[in-house]
């Protein structure tokens, strides 16, 4: 016959195996345990982190090719030429400068998962602005077209970074924008539309 103390011991029994479970050590929740910095597992930081190191080294290149010729590039000299030829008619050595060193010192603190809010706000910039000078030449990238495909991929994911942080594996993990990065995201969204627009309209 089952007594008042037995169930209550099966009561007992059932809501610590709840607990443990289920409780992630801030209070209990019906789910699976989540980080204290925000990433659900330590799967997102590692694939936060390996975007990361991808999108900075490949940007990065680039903006190494045009600050000092590395990788075959043709320097701020060549690459001012080339901003002409897309129209840009004024300073274009400054612009030429500008472009570099955003690409390079995005790319560096992106790399580091240091100030990404300012570091992804630099690359997102470059790329609107290539976006809209490629434009008129197609989505696709081909032989006999320059099109704007591959600059579209690479601001995604800039912007995506503003509002995802650099992840648990980076320098940003504990600082306010690394816990919280909507707010610092939409902070670097408006910096990069605003110096896109800024550069359109004063460089061309």
């Amino acid at each position: 016959m089952t007594t008042h103390e037995d169930i209550t011991a099966k009561h007992r029994i059932l809501r610590s195996l709840h607990t443990a479970l289920f409780n992630t050590g801030t209070g209990s929740h019906s789910g699976p345990p989540v980080e204290a910095a925000g990433h659900p597992s330590p799967g997102i930081g590692i694939g936060l982190l390996v975007l990361r190191i991808t999108l900075a080294c490949i940007v990065g290149a680039h903006g190494l090719q045009k600050l000092f010729g590395l990788f075959g590039g043709s320097g701020i000299g060549g690459f001012a030429k080339v901003l002409g030829g897309y129209g840009f008619t004024s300073n274009t050595t400054l612009l030429a400068w500008v472009t570099a060193l955003s690409e390079t010192g995005g790319s560096a603190l992106l790399l580091l998962g240091l100030g990404t809010p300012l570091g992804a706000a630099a690359l997102l910039g470059v790329a609107v602005n290539i976006v809209y000078i490629k434009a008129p030449t197609g989505f696709f990238m081909g032989t006999q077209k320059d099109g704007f495909e591959f600059q579209l991929l690479l601001g995604v994911v800039a912007l995506a970074y503003l509002f995802t942080g650099a992840g648990r594996y980076s320098l940003d993990a504990r600082t306010p924008w690394g816990r919280r990065p909507v707010p610092y995201g939409l902070a670097g969204l408006a910096l990069a539309l605003v110096t896109s627009t800024g550069v359109i309209l004063l460089f061309r």
